[in-house]
């Protein structure tokens, strides 16, 4: 809001789309001559403050200026209606670089308090910039109306932490496998591929493309088992009507068939990774469908034999296709055969997991060790699907904050798990073990199936976000993992990382990445390809067992990883700060990596633990959506506003072979430094 009747000639504000810290635009402030006096050039906005009232806060923004000008940043509050305390800070000199200012302000706790922030241009010529303004909490206030630090790190006290990376040991190559995706062929790949053009999306393109994918799992993941690849190829006017399920009757069209999914992959700079249907088809089709990819060029190297066929959860679509490990392994070896036969040259997967407490996919026992001792000779890869968190069940009713200590504790046990699976091909496939990997082809954030849920709708807020990271953090790190392919690329549901802004029906996708999105980025844009060691030492939080996950003691609130580039000239520091409210400050040493003094810091953040870009389910007639659980202390779920979700990068001074940075609360940070010369 602006005063006009006091500030209406004394300058201009506008929305520049030309400059920005983060985001699209920022805001700009261009005073006149007559500006100045008590009321200079100013815009306001209101802020509902029962989430902060009592307690301490620090209001901040990101500024620039030039030509005579200075930004300034103020916050008052209204109590009763009436206003009192207004504190300002200004730009320490103005300046045609990004700069963050800050104060600290004690709201008043009363019912009625409102905040107002107040972005201030001082001087009579020029311009100033504004982005990137936020209200964070700094402290609780306890019933005596003293702010104190709680002893337990709950608060946002700033906490510490120790931070050693030696660049000297280098634990392995990071594959590029690791950063897959999967795409479904229903509904022309769930409205990524236009039918009227018959052509990709060119915002999918796009947006695929900026992500950094290398990997593309198709045409499902249980849609696979009831796919006949012959369905989708050929003329589209001759292509069936195919099911996609047992015991439901949707149907689709298949036209985003074999050679549309390696057209789009190629358009994307990735690949394929292939599953076969061993649900509902037989190894010749299979080995068929090798011979049609790669018959001419290998096109394809990664196949995957079935889907979760060691599910059997009670639907007819899992009944239908289910099978007892034994009964896997004697198909796995006919197909793995056949497919081989029509081109010796591809690596083959086989389905497997181990079950740890109530996270229980696999039926059936001893699945691991009966596949891999009846046919680990004939097994390069070892898929699994233990990284999905946290999975909500009925009667879980639990607060915000409760639930996603589980789902960010969640990473601490997909570590243990994947070692667990380790431990198994190494014992009961030894002849072949050191050439069987394991391949995570579906993982993710996944919160609850029903629509009526109250969480239903979360994998696409910024603690999804940092539980992605982390999860990454575990795979990259996990010395036998070599593929991973994150669940879904797209849909207009809830689980596409790239969501539609509009939920209309019949459904006109607005295609738009959730914040998942961006903390992938962070690793396939600002990281490295050789992982090398680093050790973190900081607080830890505890939390409850939650839907499927257990509770999990002792997790650091810091997960580091560093890598080197291909060329080791830089050193990629990625800190994920899983604390909902406090900056960690750490003490970061470095062997073996002598850096340049200064640095860039790309940061991923936002409002709140539950602040998102605002995609939003498809309102389709008769499919009821729940109303959404927020974050009980700062609650921007349901906002949808731009800004939310913030990534900049920023220049890092004062770096040595020891130096300080503070991690943000609810943040991902990639550090980058360079070698000195």
């Amino acid at each position: 809001m602006r005063d006009l009747a006091y500030t209406g000639k004394k300058g201009t504000v506008s929305v520049d789309f030309s400059r920005n810290h983060t985001g699209r635009a920022s805001l700009k402030l261009q005073p006149n001559s007559k500006n100045g006096g008590d009321f200079p050039l100013a815009i306001a906005q209101v802020i509902p403050a029962a989430a902060y009232r009592g307690r301490t806060v620090e209001f901040s923004a990101y500024v620039q200026a030039q030509g005579g000008a200075t930004a300034a940043l103020g916050m008052l509050n209204f109590v009763q209606g009436r206003g009192s305390n207004l504190i300002t800070v200004t730009q320490p000199s103005g300046g045609s670089q990004w700069t963050r200012i800050s104060q600290t302000y004690n709201v008043p706790d009363d019912s009625s308090v409102q905040l107002i922030v107040t972005c201030i241009v001082q001087g009579k010529s020029g311009a100033a910039w504004f982005d990137d303004v936020s209200v964070v909490p700094l402290s609780e206030r306890r019933s005596g109306g003293r702010d104190v630090i709680p002893s337990t790190p709950s608060s946002s006290a700033v906490l510490k932490a120790n931070v050693e990376i030696d660049a000297r040991s280098v634990i392995r190559q990071i594959p590029r496998t690791l950063y897959g995706t999967n795409v479904e062929w229903i509904w022309n790949g769930n409205l990524l591929w236009l039918e009227e053009s018959r052509r990709p999306n060119p915002d999918m393109v796009r947006l695929t493309e900026e992500l950094g994918v290398s990997l593309i799992r198709f045409p499902g993941g249980h849609y696979s088992d009831f796919y006949h690849w012959r369905d989708g190829i050929g003329a589209f006017e001759k292509r069936p009507q195919a099911l996609h399920e047992k015991g439901k009757n949707d149907r689709s069209r298949p036209n985003f068939g074999t050679d549309e999914a390696l057209d789009f992959a190629q358009q994307v700079n990735g690949e394929l990774l292939i599953t076969v249907n061993a649900g509902s088809a037989s190894a010749r089709e299979a080995a068929e469908w090798v011979n049609y990819v790669n018959g001419k060029s290998q096109r394809v190297r990664y196949w995957e034999v079935g889907n979760e066929l060691y599910m059997n959860e009670g639907s007819a679509m899992s009944r239908s296709v289910t099978i007892d490990p034994a009964g896997y392994a004697a198909r796995f070896r006919e197909f793995a055969q056949a497919m081989r036969a029509a081109d010796p040259r591809i690596k083959i997967g086989a389905i497997g997991g181990e079950n740890q407490g109530r996270y229980a996919s696999v039926t059936y026992s001893n699945w691991n060790r009966t596949v891999l001792e009846k046919a680990g000779d004939q097994i390069d890869f070892f898929a699994v699907h233990n990284a999905y968190a946290p999975v909500l069940i009925s009667g879980d009713n639990k607060d915000l904050r409760t639930v996603y200590k589980a789902m960010l504790a969640a990473p601490v046990l997909i570590r243990r798990n994947l070692g667990t699976i380790e431990q198994q091909i190494a014992t009961y496939a030894p002849s072949r073990a050191s050439r069987i990997g394991i391949a995570v082809t579906e993982w993710g954030p996944l919160f609850q199936f029903d629509p009526r849920g109250r969480y239903v709708d979360h994998v696409k807020t910024l603690g999804s976000a940092l539980f992605a990271a982390s999860t990454l953090k575990v795979f990259i790190e996990s010395p036998r993992t070599e593929v991973a392919n994150f669940f879904l690329l797209n849909d207009v549901s809830v689980l596409g990382w790239i969501g539609s802004r509009d939920g209309r029906f019949p459904p006109q996708p607005d295609w738009a990445p959730t914040a998942k999105y961006y903390a992938f980025q962070m690793y396939t844009r600002h990281f490295g390809e050789q992982l090398v060691r680093s050790n973190s030492d900081g607080p830890t939080f505890d939390s409850e067992t939650i839907g499927l996950i257990d509770a999990v003691k002792d997790v650091p609130y810091l997960d580091v990883v560093s890598s080197l580039s291909a060329d080791g000239r830089k050193l990629y520091v990625l800190a994920i700060n899983k604390h909902f409210d406090s900056s960690i400050e750490a003490s970061i040493a470095l062997q073996g990596f002598d850096p340049a003094s200064s640095g860039t810091a790309w940061i991923l953040t936002g409002t709140s633990i539950d602040a998102n870009t605002g995609t939003t389910p498809l309102k389709a007639p008769g499919l009821p959506w729940g109303k959404q659980a927020e974050d009980p202390q700062i609650p921007r779920f349901s906002s949808g506003a731009s800004g939310e979700i913030t990534m900049s990068d920023s220049n890092v001074t004062g770096v040595g072979k020891r130096f300080t940075f503070r991690f943000p609360p609810h943040s991902i940070t990639s550090l980058v430094l360079t070698r000195a010369k």
